[in-house]
């Protein structure tokens, strides 16, 4: 009880519902006097009023509606059409009841008595009848009511929807389908959703993006016996969509009892690298910890539960090295345990070494100097394709405490003898925020920590620059993820040491990571100006962000990581710097 009001928790199994039916609507017979329902009732839509709680919270009122949601061990959502004109009330509402006469189902005409109460938590609650003492099945079999919406809709206008049956005309595009193996997905109005950030410069205009891209998405799931598609991946178009306006705990959220898709959830794999090309590949491994490199040592500080966990996690990773073929791999998230026999990087090698049938060595910087952090960076090269010129440079030091310390390799092919230094990093994520100070979040859609993003990004642009012409090459390649989107303050601060983004100017706009169905790019590739004329192709692979979590997917190299690959194809020439 707080202040008055009951509220009870909706439980995890919100969304388990029963048969659905089809969506064409007949509205005769509604509305006809039914001798077994009470005689006078309470509209609906004053129960629910038109703000974001009910105002008749507490009273004990009985009501009356037609099914159009049936939750086994839940609830009921009920319908009264016509209840009123107002648009800003719903004329709906949840029953919350663990049980109910065998012959009540979706379709029927039922009258309960209950409490006035909000349930759930989140910014909108659920107005529902609780504490049911009498529910009353008057009649079967009466046309369920459907009403006809568009986004974009904003947060009072769906308060206004809540628990009704509505239908969807327009295609919407899936813009999250990490969840899609219990049944969610995000849908948009205005096609993939994008980080604000990612395509505006840090500020309010950003900020304000955000708040419309909401207005243009409406979290869905998939409820039982509704026509799930075995597979949907970001960006697949769904159509004829109908369902109810249910709540998930948190939030309003569309409970689909139909949709289509044309879709092909598919993907296609990549060509090889041509041949004399050099191919570079970036890649977020998402924790990959070997335990004690002896099948035990499970769970791991940051990555696989089990040993099964990890191969599953490897196996994986390996088809996708399969696929790219690549002669370089700039990894991210790799357990910090040095390169010994049992380690995590010497793993590595052999996936890599069994994944193309080529051998492979890892770049060792001096006395494996790669930080204190649980993970760190790595480059693993094919040694029938490039040599290592010297050990591997790290920079550490007081800016690096909290940004893995980057690292860069000069390398030189076996065949034609040209030099380039690849760089690759990992710098501070956006998470575990300061409450004050320059680092926290200065709500410009930047997120927390940024100032030392671009003090790590500054730094490592000039050392790259100064290794590089230690080491008589004007080829600079810098990879990794750098936690900031396309048009925040560190990827700036690389461009203008001199450093061309290799992305920047594709046609379709590209992402590397979903963030509750915000596209961006977190994962990059920097050019020096000497090597852009010998960039081949660069792209992102989307073949992890696309693709839902945790399922059996079609293809083994689906779904390796939360990030996607950056890969890119060059082919070296003499350099004008000479030896």
């Amino acid at each position: 009880m707080l202040n008055g009001i009951l509220r009870t928790p909706l439980n995890a199994a919100f969304f388990c519902a029963a048969a659905l039916a089809a969506c064409n609507v007949d509205q005769s017979g509604v509305g006809e006097t039914v001798t077994q329902c009470p005689a006078v009732t309470t509209p609906i839509a004053h129960v629910q009023g038109n703000a974001t709680e009910s105002p008749m919270l507490g009273q004990r009122v009985t009501v009356r509606g037609i099914v159009t949601l049936a939750q086994n061990g839940q609830g009921l959502y009920i319908e009264e059409p016509g209840s009123d004109t107002d648009e800003r009330t719903s004329n709906a509402v949840f029953i919350e009841t663990s049980g109910w006469l065998a012959e009540v189902g979706k379709g029927s005409l039922i009258s309960v008595e209950g409490v006035v109460s909000e349930i759930g938590n989140g910014r909108y609650s659920l107005t529902a009848i609780t504490g049911v003492k009498g529910l009353v099945h008057c009649k079967a079999d009466q046309a369920l009511p459907l009403t006809d919406v568009k986004l974009p809709l904003n947060g009072p206008a769906r308060e206004a929807l809540e628990g009704m049956r509505i239908a969807i005309g327009e295609p919407l595009t899936v813009t999250d389908v990490y969840q899609f193996g219990r049944g969610d997905i995000t849908l948009s109005g205005n096609g993939l959703q994008f980080v604000p950030t990612d395509v505006l410069a840090p500020g309010r205009e950003a900020t304000d993006l955000l708040a419309r891209n909401r207005a243009f998405t409406l979290p869905a799931r998939f409820v039982e016996n509704s026509e799930q598609p075995q597979l949907l991946v970001s960006g697949a178009s769904l159509e004829n969509i109908t369902g109810v306006v249910a709540h998930d705990g948190s939030d309003l959220r569309i409970a689909l009892q139909s949709a289509t898709s044309n879709s092909p959830a598919t993907l296609p794999s990549p060509d090889k690298a041509a041949t004399g090309t050099l191919r570079v590949v970036g890649m977020n491994l998402h924790n990959y910890f070997n335990g004690d490199g002896n099948g035990q040592g499970f769970p791991t500080p940051r990555g696989a539960e089990t040993v099964e966990e990890f191969q599953h996690q490897r196996s994986r990773i390996g088809a996708a090295i399969e696929v790219l073929d690549p002669h370089v791999i700039a990894v991210m998230e790799l357990e910090n345990d040095g390169s010994g026999r049992d380690s995590a990087a010497q793993d590595f090698i052999h996936l890599a070494n069994s994944a193309t049938g080529k051998d492979w060595a890892v770049a060792r910087p001096v006395a494996d100097n790669t930080g204190a952090d649980a993970i760190t960076v790595a480059m693993f090269y094919r040694t029938d394709q490039l040599t290592a010129v010297g050990p591997a440079q790290t920079l550490s030091g007081p800016g690096w405490e909290k940004s893995r310390q980057p690292v860069a390799q000069v390398f030189q092919q076996l065949a034609g003898g040209e030099k380039i230094l690849i760089v690759v990093n990992h710098l501070k994520s956006k998470g575990s925020c300061p409450d004050a100070g320059e680092n926290a979040d200065q709500k410009d859609g930047q997120g927390c920590w940024n100032p030392i993003r671009v003090a790590s990004a500054k730094e490592m642009s000039a050392w790259a620059a100064q290794l590089a012409a230690s080491a008589a090459t004007e080829n600079i390649l810098i990879l990794g993820d750098m936690n900031a989107y396309r048009r925040e303050d560190p990827i700036d601060a690389i461009r203008s040491a001199g450093f061309i983004e290799l992305m920047d100017e594709k046609q379709e706009r590209p992402y590397s990571f979903v963030f509750y169905g915000q596209h961006g790019t977190l994962d990059y590739a920097f050019s020096s100006d000497a090597l852009l004329d010998e960039i081949q192709q660069a792209f992102i692979w989307n073949v992890n962000t696309a693709f839902p979590a945790d399922m059996d997917l079609p293809e083994p190299w689906l779904r390796f990581s939360d990030h996607d690959p950056v890969v890119v194809d060059m082919m070296l020439r003499h350099s004008s710097t000479s030896d």
